[in-house]
């Protein structure tokens, strides 16, 4: 029910992070950044996402786009308020021009990290929850909504564009697939877990005797 992302390429830019031998771009954490995994989650939690982009080669293209969403109301589909992270790296012009025409060059910068704002994890959230992260360029973008305009490479700088990339940049609907030629998508499953009983009976224990102590030191 969530669509489908495809991509014709990742030569470009790809979700993963090489230096570290790991094919996979998503992590996150749930300590406070300390360690990042793809662990199981518990109701009480407080996760932030990582998100690394490697790329090979510079390109010619006005950005290369990060999007990630979760699916927080479990609901079956990506809407606006299930976005987690965007960002946008603006390819350097002045690397461009020392370089030459062609795209088969040297990136600007090779490796990208992005970090999500923090979540809480409530009862709320307990099940699966699946997370949607995708890199692309940003003719890619442009080309999904004027894909026969013979003019479309130069509009990815028009404002137009440039102002709006994060609402271009859509997740697809319902048994709808949208093709951004460049880049890549990830799909995660969440599993969120409420809290065991035992370790609530054991909370709700301490917090009893805290208070017996309290009291006794009251009198």
């Amino acid at each position: 029910s969530y669509g489908q992302s495809s991509h014709t390429t990742d030569y470009w830019q790809e979700l993963a992070n090489d230096p570290a031998g790991d094919e996979y771009g998503v992590t996150w954490s749930v300590d406070g950044g300390s360690t990042w995994g793809r662990d199981e989650l518990y109701v009480g939690q407080t996760i932030q996402f990582k998100f690394n982009v490697h790329k090979e080669n510079l390109g010619t293209h006005y950005a290369d786009l990060t999007k990630a969403w979760v699916d927080w109301g479990q609901d079956g589909h990506f809407d606006a308020s299930d976005k987690i992270f965007y960002a946008e790296h603006i390819v350097s012009a002045n690397k461009q021009k020392s370089e030459g025409p062609g795209t088969n060059k040297t990136p600007d910068i090779s490796d990208l990290v992005y970090f999500s704002p923090t979540f809480n994890l409530t009862d709320d959230f307990v099940g699966d929850l699946w997370l949607r992260a995708l890199v692309t360029c940003s003719e890619s973008v442009v080309n999904n909504y004027i894909p026969n305009d013979p003019h479309k490479w130069n509009k990815q700088w028009y404002p137009y564009y440039k102002n709006n990339y994060d609402n271009f940049l859509v997740a697809p609907g319902e048994n709808e697939t949208i093709n951004y030629y460049q880049g890549e998508t990830e799909e995660w499953k969440l599993v969120v877990h409420s809290v065991p009983e035992s370790s609530a009976l054991m909370l709700f224990g301490l917090g009893i005797a805290g208070l017996t102590v309290a009291r006794r030191r009251s009198k």
